[in-house]
């Protein structure tokens, strides 16, 4: 099987939103799960980082480091984390790039320079070499299809999260994304679900306390021993 390295971000993108699969050097197919257990394993090892720095710091200097970098950080790893279990199997040829930008970059980021069949690229080249009215997508009407629940879906969560904000304001965004009545509306028609990344960015707005409560220093020390 001959295979041709993708080095351009945009033709990354390319290869995944015509829902090409990457192999890596050795020829093997990485998956969508792949990806973002890469990205989980690199934020874990930053997060290590961060912790080790805080520890050697004191006073003002040391909370600056938790709660600017590292509180954001956990928050945002829980969210990958969460995200990897709503695409756990699922293949390239059902996959679409997650709507929280992100994620997103973060998919065609990690697969910058991995490889794709050579006649797949060759046959993603030649369609759009082709003149516009020749290369109507048939696949326009179930993409339009699929961004109206998703609309109707980001309005009905709204409503709910502020409603249960306006009773418990000291609720945190992760709470709330966690809360029954936001996710049954996070359920495509297919069945799969919008990653929490994805609802975060369609309530974070409404919170009334979005800043997440300081790490305790306990914490940090029990690991330090």
């Amino acid at each position: 099987m001959a295979l041709f390295k993708i080095k351009g971000s945009d033709l990354v993108k390319k290869c995944i939103t015509h829902n090409l699969t990457p192999y890596n050097d050795h020829g093997k197919p990485i998956r969508p799960v792949d990806v973002v257990m890469q990205q989980i394993g690199g934020m874990e090892q930053k997060l290590s980082q961060l912790d080790e720095a805080a520890w050697d710091l004191k006073g003002s200097e040391r909370e600056k480091i938790i709660e600017n970098q590292m509180q954001p950080l956990e928050e945002l790893l829980k969210s990958f984390k969460l995200y990897l279990r709503s695409i756990e199997n699922l293949s390239w040829d059902r996959f679409e790039l997650p709507q929280e930008n992100e994620l997103a970059v973060c998919f065609i980021n990690r697969l910058v320079g991995s490889n794709y069949r050579a006649e797949d690229v060759d046959r993603l080249f030649k369609e759009h070499a082709e003149p516009s009215e020749k290369r109507k997508s048939p696949e326009a009407k179930p993409k339009l299809y699929r961004s109206i629940p998703s609309q109707e879906r980001i309005k009905k969560c709204r409503e709910i999260a502020k409603q249960i904000w306006n009773q418990q304001p000291d609720l945190t965004i992760a709470g709330m994304i966690n809360r029954n009545e936001i996710i049954r509306q996070t359920k495509r028609p297919d069945g799969s679900t919008y990653s929490e990344m994805t609802v975060r960015s369609w309530i974070r707005d409404l919170c009334p306390n979005p800043k997440p409560g300081r790490r305790p220093e306990k914490k940090l020390l029990q690991q330090a021993c």
